[in-house]
């Protein structure tokens, strides 16, 4: 098997756990509102299971295992899991805009557009998604 069938197996059985055990069982289902919690995650585990199986059936090109960039994926993750640590403590409010401050600073990003965009209203866009169209609380 190569590299490339198997990293569309990982994302396919990834998606397939998604839509099979983890959106089903840590969403909670309400009888109000226009948009269900579960939509729009199913719609994304949909779409990583079909991405995953295309590139399982149909893999293209070459790929070769790159340590370096593997640190810098290990790195984000990173990242990433500490942000949700610390949206725990501080709140999505806080936590949010630091993360994306971090993650944007870490990937080079200096232009003030960008800056704004991804600090500010990328996770003001968020919290009113989640807040307003899902009445759902954030952290």
């Amino acid at each position: 098997m190569t590299l490339n069938r198997l990293s569309g197996l990982v994302v396919a059985v990834t998606g397939g756990i998604l839509l099979a055990w983890i959106i089903p069982r840590h969403t909670e289902s309400v009888s109000f509102g226009w948009l269900q919690p579960a939509t729009l995650p199913n719609i994304t585990a949909v779409i990583i299971l079909a991405a995953g199986l295309i590139q399982l059936i149909f893999p293209a090109g070459r790929v070769d295992f790159d340590g370096a960039f593997s640190l810098r994926v290990a790195l984000f993750f990173t990242i990433g899991t500490l942000g949700l640590v610390l949206m725990g403590f501080l709140g999505f409010i806080i936590a949010a805009p630091v993360l994306a401050l971090v993650l944007m600073l870490i990937i080079g990003e200096r232009r003030p557009p960008w800056m704004v965009g991804g600090i500010l209203l990328l996770p003001a866009g968020i919290w009113f998604c989640v807040a307003y169209l899902l009445d759902r609380p954030l952290p």
